[in-house]
């Protein structure tokens, strides 16, 4: 079977360059190909869906893609979530179930559970994932894709970008304003209430290096906007638990109290008019299909500066460096998260210590004055408080509101541009590491070792 980015080369979609930089890309940051090649807009989603249903052999959907509410329940949160399929609607006494691949031995359990033949329908893998939290509360990793917004290596692909690539001037990044951001983040993210998110007209103060004085109060730059929201129309989801308000921080915190606007109302999403199902589904039980057994518990201990070197000269692909990276940071600080850079916003990835278990629910503008902006911007790293802003507010809240003194955040480069960010702090009411050396040192191997897997991939794609 043809590879997807052939086939698109092959209908004239797609360059052999772009198809390169593509796979630069997915080394970074992971996930299918295609959704790679839409994050860097090399081919438009309409002809990636076409091209997956040309490969498999399958229907195919793209788009703003609405649930049948009627048959969600029909298929249990720890099997779509397993299965990675999301059933989409009753159509001719057939179910169609939305899919990244064809997996023909659960589609047939499907229909066995349900009664009804299950005819799959590919779609891109960031629709999916965007249907499976929205109805199954699943995780999955946020991309600047589900936020609209283009990172700078597409347009420069489109340039015909310089040869030397070493030399690439560090370039403004396309931002999205705050409030543009926590809408679609409402949306990407539906199992965390609107209220829990600050309002973008609180005040707030850029973060403060040791030895500065406090600046003036400042306000979230205008006339940035954000792409399309991603799912403009969505179905509601069921009402969650309130979380603890984020005014419960600790008065104490370096935040300290939070301005009386941090608040807003929750943001109210238009519910799609979605056509009954014609044969309803009868009541399905999966009680003789077990949820999966929890994963094996990672190696946490951590490890010394010498043995990350050593463990990162035989590393194979981009999840093992971020474990031995986070278990070397665990030997410095009590608590370490690595972040994704794409495209003017930072999400997290994944990260060991209290409260990073969320770690791929945080997610931040670079549009917004905050430590983080300021290391993608500066290209160097930070030791400070963080200060009370929007948007370290809602990522500590997302970390379990604990709240520390000070935190270090190094950047990673990949040729030039900052590409992750690694953060690191003691735990509530510590004061982070000062010993950075060793953690710089680090940073850079990182750098160096992201760049020999890109360029192994490029020999096995070549090749």
């Amino acid at each position: 079977m043809a590879k997807i980015g052939e086939v698109l080369v092959h209908g004239g979609h797609l360059t052999p360059e772009g198809l390169e930089e593509a796979l630069d890309w997915q080394v970074l940051y992971g996930g299918r190909l295609g959704t790679n090649l839409l994050e860097l807009k090399l081919v438009e989603e309409q002809q990636l869906a076409r091209a997956l249903g040309k490969q498999l052999g399958a229907e195919v959907a793209w788009g703003e893609l609405q649930v049948d509410p009627a048959v969600v329940s029909a298929v249990p949160k720890h099997v779509a979530d397993r299965q990675e399929m999301v059933p989409w609607k009753l159509e001719k006494r057939r179910l169609k179930v939305l899919c990244c691949e064809i997996k023909v031995g659960d589609l047939d359990q499907i229909s066995y559970k349900v009664g009804r033949t299950c005819v799959p329908v590919v779609a891109p893998e960031f629709r999916i994932f965007q249907l499976l939290r929205l109805h199954y509360q699943a995780t999955r990793q946020m991309r600047a894709l589900d936020f609209g917004v283009v990172p700078e290596e597409g347009r420069a692909s489109k340039r015909k970008k310089a040869k030397d690539a070493e030399k690439v001037v560090q370039s403004t990044p396309e931002l999205i304003d705050e409030s543009a951001f926590n809408e679609i983040y409402n949306r990407i993210v539906p199992s965390r209430p609107p209220s829990s998110l600050p309002s973008p007209a609180a005040a707030v103060q850029p973060p403060i290096r040791p030895g500065q004085q406090p600046a003036a109060s400042w306000q979230a730059p205008h006339g940035v906007h954000a792409g399309p929201p991603v799912l403009a129309q969505i179905e509601p989801p069921a009402p969650q638990p309130e979380e603890e308000p984020l005014e419960s921080l600790p008065e104490d915190a370096i935040l300290g109290e939070l301005p009386a606007d941090v608040v807003t109302e929750p943001v109210q999403v238009a519910a799609a008019a979605v056509e009954p199902a014609e044969h309803p589904l009868p009541a399905v039980m999966w009680d003789d299909v077990p949820a999966p057994p929890p994963a094996p518990a990672r190696d946490e201990s951590p490890l010394d500066f010498k043995q990350a070197i050593r463990a990162l000269e035989g590393v194979s692909d981009r999840d093992a460096i971020a474990h031995i990276v986070l278990r070397a940071s665990r030997s410095k600080a009590a608590r370490a998260l690595l972040l994704q850079v794409q495209g003017g916003v930072a999400l997290g990835w994944d990260g060991l210590g209290e409260g990073t278990e969320h770690a791929r629910q945080v997610a931040m503008p670079l549009a917004t004055e905050s430590a983080f902006s300021l290391v993608v911007k500066t290209r160097s790293h930070y030791m400070g408080p963080l200060q009370k802003t929007p948007v370290n507010i809602r990522f500590l809240a997302t970390l379990g509101k604990k709240v520390p003194l000070s935190a270090l955040i190094f950047p990673i480069l990949h040729r030039g541009r900052v590409s992750h960010m690694l953060y690191l702090d003691n735990g509530h009411k510590q004061q982070a590491p000062t010993d950075v050396g060793e953690m710089l040192i680090l940073s850079q191997r990182i750098g160096q070792t992201v760049e020999a897997l890109v360029e192994r991939k490029r020999k096995t794609a070549r090749g």
